[in-house]
């Protein structure tokens, strides 16, 4: 927005030392203008919710997608506002995603809203119990897809009926989650979390937003914050280069943001990291 940044998080408040207490949850927003001081930090949902996809602008409001968080089921839901200061209550949308055959665990997090012409593609992750290398029964997350042209987000197309758009795999064999999908030139660029335990970023190409080309991980130099994983990507655009805000953990286990640059979307650098 003019002026600086509007940043949505996952707040968490443990002041009795709950993380399962969805009292302790909400979703939050602050304002910077340089991403060193934060002003207006304030939540934006009712307790009990997390995990903000990206703000798109729809049908002549703005849509906040999130999800219920952390009792179960968890749900996917959007808040709705004219002006980006008021938000109304959460709204559920896609239930029938909980019900897919790969969807075993009938969870629905990590809302991500893609906006193409006249149709609203919505990317969001389900899990399933696999079995790993070592034959440890794992929970895997894994990406759905769905769009639609109802602007009360009601009626929707589940592209990925029978078989998850991403899920485990070598590098990631308890899946992935939180993707970012943006237009760079004539194609789609999704930047996504791969991977849970030994969480890294991932890189994905598309035409038409349906079928994607893996192009594996992205190499990113560590530092502290982010020393022992990192994911949740945001990306925009910004003047002559691309920027992402990046969440990380560092070795003592405490999560930072962090902030990349890039000049076509695909390779990153980091930041210098504060003193």
């Amino acid at each position: 927005m003019p002026g600086g940044y509007r940043v949505f998080y996952s707040r968490l408040r443990t002041t009795n030392g709950n993380w399962g207490d969805p009292q302790n949850w909400a979703v939050a927003e602050v304002f910077t203008r340089d991403f060193v001081r934060f002003e207006n930090d304030r939540d934006v949902s009712p307790k009990g919710y997390a995990s903000p996809g990206d703000v798109v602008k729809w049908d002549g409001r703005f849509i906040l997608p999130y999800q219920t968080y952390p009792a179960t089921p968890t749900q996917l839901c959007f808040s709705e506002s004219p002006d980006l200061l008021t938000w109304a209550a959460p709204k559920f949308f896609l239930p029938e995603a909980r019900f897919l055959p790969w969807n075993s665990l009938k969870r629905v997090i990590d809302p991500t809203l893609v906006l193409d012409g006249e149709t609203l593609h919505c990317y969001f992750v389900g899990s399933a119990n696999v079995t790993n290398a070592a034959g440890k029964t794992v929970r895997a997350n894994l990406l759905g897809h769905a769009l639609t042209r109802d602007p009360k987000l009601a009626q929707w197309e589940i592209l990925s009926t029978n078989a998850p758009l991403l899920g485990v795999s070598e590098r990631a064999p308890d899946g992935v989650e939180n993707v970012m999908v943006f237009r760079t030139g004539g194609h789609w660029t999704m930047i996504y979390s791969e991977g849970l335990a030994d969480q890294h970023l991932a890189l994905a190409t598309s035409t038409d937003l349906r079928n994607w080309k893996l192009a594996g991980p992205i190499q990113i130099a560590r530092q502290k914050w982010m020393a022992r994983k990192y994911g949740a990507p945001f990306v925009w655009r910004e003047a002559d280069q691309w920027l992402m805000i990046l969440m990380g953990q560092n070795a003592a286990g405490r999560t930072t943001f962090g902030l990349l640059t890039s000049t076509d979307g695909q390779r990153w650098t980091v930041l210098p990291e504060a003193p």
